[in-house]
């Protein structure tokens, strides 16, 4: 192998593995915080785990890709593995093409899915129609990627005779992709509407909207994504293609935490409540059976509402998934 050959491959695989590992840590605690409050998971958890295996199959994929030559350029790719080397990787990126659009649609339907529980009347239909839209424009963007080309066989071998419209499917990618990346900030804003109006204190609002307003992130993953959609048959996909790898897998990962995170903030207030008590917990003053900082006060009860004392409504709709 030439030491002086471009080669964005182990920059792709390291991506890929930061990302699925740091959605796996954030899935198991989501998943941690429910048994610690009793509760079985629920359809938005298994949309998440979903999301989740398919990620870890598509980084498996393109760290195989990566081995075979992907990263470089085309005509070093045939220099050093030859030439069905390129089919190879051709065949194994176009699962991950149609793969990954079903993970994005999932993970972003989790989200919603939690929304219904907490949403009534026209947002609670607002909501619905935000995942019905988006999946059936993901799953658009997923079959017109594989189907691309009459016959099949000839998306990872360019030699079979046929047709192909990679125009179509451009267009079809990068308005699913743009779609999915507008409802992810309508459904990270969609919360203070209804949050602000509950009986709680300033700042538990504003954590329990900001906690379910990360979606924003994955919102910015899609955006990117979109530009290496755009500039996809452009350039050499064997050494560029990589971005796009990338960026999905980003978009994945940061939709997976980002729908952890609400989750987790309960975990994390209660650890944070049980430090604080135990800080401030003092020894008795001897004789006396109190402590300094009780002696010549009054117990006040505590009337400021708090999240314990809300809940949520019962979760209705699953059936029309």
């Amino acid at each position: 192998m030439e030491p002086n050959v471009p080669n964005n491959g182990p920059n792709i695989i390291a991506a890929l593995w930061i990302c699925t590992p740091l959605a796996f840590v954030f899935l198991s605690l989501r998943l941690f915080c429910k048994l610690y409050q009793r509760t079985l998971p629920w359809w938005d958890d298994y949309f998440l785990i979903t999301s989740w295996c398919i990620l870890l199959s598509t980084s498996v994929l393109v760290t195989l890709d990566g081995k075979d030559g992907f990263g470089k350029h085309t005509i070093d790719v045939i220099a050093e593995n030859g030439i069905e080397s390129l089919a190879r990787i051709s065949l194994r990126d176009h699962i991950v093409g149609f793969l990954t659009p079903f993970a994005i649609a999932w993970s972003k339907t989790s989200f919603a899915v939690t929304l219904l529980h907490i949403t009534q009347g026209k947002t609670k239909l607002v909501v619905w129609a935000i995942i019905i839209s988006t999946n059936l424009l993901l799953i658009m963007a997923a079959f017109s990627f594989i189907f691309q080309c009459t016959p099949v066989e000839k998306l990872w071998s360019p030699t079979v005779p046929g047709t192909c419209w990679p125009g179509l499917n451009s267009v079809v990618g990068m308005l699913a992709s743009a779609y999915s990346g507008f409802m992810d900030f309508v459904l990270a804003l969609l919360p203070w509407s209804f949050i602000w109006k509950l009986n709680l204190r300033q700042n538990e609002k504003l954590g329990v909207a900001v906690a379910m307003s990360m979606g924003i992130f994955a919102g910015s993953t899609a955006i990117v994504k979109c530009y290496y959609l755009h500039n996809l048959y452009r350039v050499d996909f064997f050494y560029e293609g990589g971005n796009l790898a990338i960026w999905g897998a980003a978009e994945v990962s940061t939709t997976i935490m980002a729908s952890s995170i609400p989750v987790l903030r309960v975990l994390v207030r209660d650890v944070a409540t049980a430090a604080s008590r135990n800080g401030r917990s003092l020894p008795q003053i001897e004789g006396s059976g109190e402590s300094p900082r009780s002696r010549g006060t009054e117990k006040r009860p505590n009337t400021a509402p708090s999240l314990e004392n809300y809940q949520i409504p019962p979760f209705e709709g699953l059936d029309m998934l």
